[in-house]
């Protein structure tokens, strides 16, 4: 998997998603974004909704 990840590169082990989240948070912070929160994503299948949660981990 490339650094710059996009929906049509496969993704297939933890390593690949960790890498992909890690980007999107690498260029929402690098875009004065803020990552941080609550985010739910939904899909138009059933039961396939899904929070997730960015906080900033204390040194």
């Amino acid at each position: 998997m490339t650094a710059d990840f996009n929906s049509d590169d496969e993704m297939s082990s933890t390593a690949d998603f960790e890498a992909a989240l890690g980007q999107v948070i690498l260029t929402a912070l690098q875009n004065d974004i803020d990552p941080w929160g609550t985010w739910e994503y939904r899909t138009d299948e059933a039961n396939s909704d899904t929070e997730v949660m960015v906080i900033e981990l204390a040194e």
